[in-house]
């Protein structure tokens, strides 16, 4: 059954720590203060960010007719998923999908910071009288 707007953004608020907040000026939805997702404000679609543009070329290619891009979005991996052809379940496995590359990026972003050793303290030496 297709969704609206109102039923998409309330998926989107449904995950865990999700917040909406400015995106480019236009109300998205965050989680862990990375883009999740927007309800688009002129397009009947859901703006969805991808890991990259090759799996939003096959994406593309295997969907046409859920999945599409405007001119604004050629250059950029993103692509925009028809409210009239998303159901309640696709939409949350896209989700999903995007919540694992937030994941991802910041489990490696951990892993090549380094992290400070707690350096033990010494005594302080006491004074001679």
């Amino acid at each position: 059954m297709p969704l609206t707007r109102a039923e998409a953004r309330k998926i989107a608020l449904s995950f865990d720590g999700a917040s909406e907040g400015p995106y480019f000026g236009k109300p998205a939805v965050f989680v862990a203060e990375k883009f999740l997702t927007r309800v688009h404000t002129k397009e009947e679609a859901m703006v969805l960010a991808i890991g990259s543009m090759e799996m939003r070329d096959v994406m593309l290619e295997a969907e046409p007719k859920l999945f599409y891009i405007t001119d604004h979005y050629k250059n950029f991996p993103y692509l925009l998923a028809r409210l009239s052809k998303l159901d309640r379940k696709t939409l949350q496995d896209l989700l999903n999908a995007r919540l694992l590359q937030i994941e991802a990026k910041a489990k490696k972003k951990r892993a090549a910071t380094p992290q400070k050793k707690a350096v033990a303290k010494k005594p302080a030496k006491k004074k001679n009288p």
